[in-house]
């Protein structure tokens, strides 16, 4: 049972994790020094994070550090992920048909040692349920690519019975057919100057010449901007009015201010390492630490925003010096 304090959490991750792998650096204090990382926000670089680590009494050079997470698997830290990934899904519930908003960011990549491999930015394509904040799939790809070559991957995050909301950039005409044909529901913003016939029941509309895609298309104009937008769906009318088509397609704005949160207060826009596997390992260490945000608990006197709750944490970071104290001091606790 996973529960909602700081301590709780982390405690119940940590018993999961091998405390005897490794001599110098076992797996336990490798994902606690990542977590305290991308928690303390008052770091901005490995070598800030080690010169505190080392006063404090954690033995642990930044060298050993680096190599692994340079050559070290990130399994340890994709299990934590989907973990808590899960158990926030349970504390949810299930809905009838949950609205998946799916989108990417770019991160540039400015070291020459990417640049020497061949990299110069990086993509984080993911599904987030725009109602209770929970994660679906989520794609790491180093260089250049669009959103439509994410397609196929992305229809894996949507449950059943949900509804993916996307951008015209996942809009092509085979990402449509192939949810059309998978059953997968959808609410899909269109490029305006897309071809639309009629079909012969005259309710639906075909997108494109050939006239694979048959669907919904709903246009609403902002008289405000003078711009007129399009969404094609398969949502039945009888589920969703045209308006609440609409306004699925607004709540698709969670996904944005996620990637703001991300990259303003968890690190996303700093990249600490100069390697694909430790930039890997990062990523989901970001989206652990945002899951623990979404799950804790703290006293309402502090608010109950994702920011409120990471001020709380930083708070307790300065009482105790950092994560990993806090860690010795639960476990020290729990034998006695």
């Amino acid at each position: 049972m996973m529960l909602n304090s700081l301590a709780g959490i982390v405690k119940t991750i940590l018993k999961r994790l091998p405390k005897n792998d490794y001599p110098v650096l076992n797996t336990r204090l490798f994902v606690l020094i990542w977590l305290h990382l991308i928690f303390d926000k008052s770091l901005g670089s490995l070598r800030d994070l080690f010169f505190r680590l080392n006063h404090q009494g954690i033995a642990v050079d930044l060298s050993t550090f680096s190599k692994a997470s340079k050559n070290r698997d990130y399994q340890a830290f994709n299990q934590i992920y989907v973990s808590l990934n899960s158990e926030l899904k349970k504390r949810k519930g299930k809905r009838e048909h949950p609205l998946y908003a799916i989108d990417s960011t770019v991160i540039t990549l400015t070291s020459k040692l990417f640049w020497m491999s061949g990299y110069h930015q990086m993509k984080l394509v993911m599904g987030v349920d725009a109602e209770t904040g929970s994660i679906g799939e989520s794609h790491v790809h180093f260089g250049f690519s669009n959103d439509e070559s994410f397609a196929d991957l992305m229809m894996t995050t949507v449950p059943e019975n949900g509804i993916a909301v996307e951008d015209r950039g996942f809009c092509g005409f085979e990402n449509l057919l192939e949810m059309s044909k998978s059953g997968i529901l959808f609410i899909v913003r269109i490029k305006n100057n897309y071809k639309l016939e009629f079909s012969e029941e005259g309710e639906l509309v075909y997108i494109g010449s050939k006239k694979q895609v048959k669907c919904r298309v709903i246009s609403f104009c902002d008289l405000e901007t003078k711009t007129e937008y399009r969404f094609a769906t398969n949502v039945d009318i009888e589920i969703m009015s045209n308006e609440e088509i609409a306004e699925s397609y607004r709540q698709r704005w969670a996904i944005e201010i996620l990637w703001k949160f991300l990259k303003m207060h968890l690190k996303l826009d700093r990249l600490m390492t100069k390697n694909v596997n430790g930039v890997t390992i990062q990523i989901y260490t970001i989206l652990i630490v945002y899951l623990i945000l979404q799950l804790m608990q703290i006293p309402q006197i502090y608010g109950n925003t994702l920011l409120n709750k990471l001020r709380y944490v930083n708070l307790i970071l300065s009482q105790e010096g950092n994560l990993i104290s806090l860690s010795e001091r639960l476990f020290s606790s729990a034998c006695m």
